[in-house]
């Protein structure tokens, strides 16, 4: 009796085990359309123009003006800033503000001294930022929407669209 008990609890649970464990998880094709998906009604909502060209010495005429690059990176860039973009030997400094397009409440700002996103030009960094920053010179600004493909390790993971207001400057080398 006390044996029937034991393996009748024993398959229990391991029944409610594999019924748990079997939960069906979404594709990539799934998550990256989710992800498309999530992008367009950002833009709807949020009144944007996508421009197919980036505007004349990348001056853009208001707030709701984004480029679409070929990369999938949406920029509007709100201050251009002074001099000329980075070039690759230098290092180039990043404060900015992250928000998950998806609906949570992921948000994260490296704003403060010390929380800086650091790059050299040349190297393997999140393309979205060292693409944005081809577009401005010192103490330039932007606002990006970042696809998963472009964006951070984290965002790349999680198939995760973000909007960006990043700052830049640049130190020579």
């Amino acid at each position: 009796m006390k044996t029937t008990k034991l393996v009748s609890i024993f398959a229990l649970i391991f029944i409610l085990l594999f019924t748990a464990s079997c939960k069906r998880r979404k594709s990539l094709a799934e998550l990256r359309r989710e992800e498309r998906q999530a992008i367009a009604q950002f833009i709807k909502d949020n009144d944007i123009n996508v421009l197919h060209e980036i505007p004349t010495d990348t001056v853009f005429l208001n707030d709701k003006d984004f480029y679409l690059s070929s990369s999938g990176l949406y920029i509007n860039v709100a201050n251009k800033g002074d001099g000329i973009p980075p070039r690759e030997s230098d290092r180039v400094i990043v404060n900015y503000y992250e928000m998950n397009l998806q609906g949570d409440t992921t948000f994260r700002a490296m704003n403060a001294p010390g929380d800086d996103f650091i790059f050299r030009n040349g190297s393997a960094v999140v393309i979205a930022f060292k693409e944005a920053a081809s577009f401005m010179g010192l103490d330039g600004e932007a606002n990006l929407i970042v696809p998963s493909a472009i964006g951070s390790m984290r965002a790349q993971q999680d198939i995760r669209p973000y909007r960006y207001f990043i700052r830049i400057r640049i130190r020579p080398n």
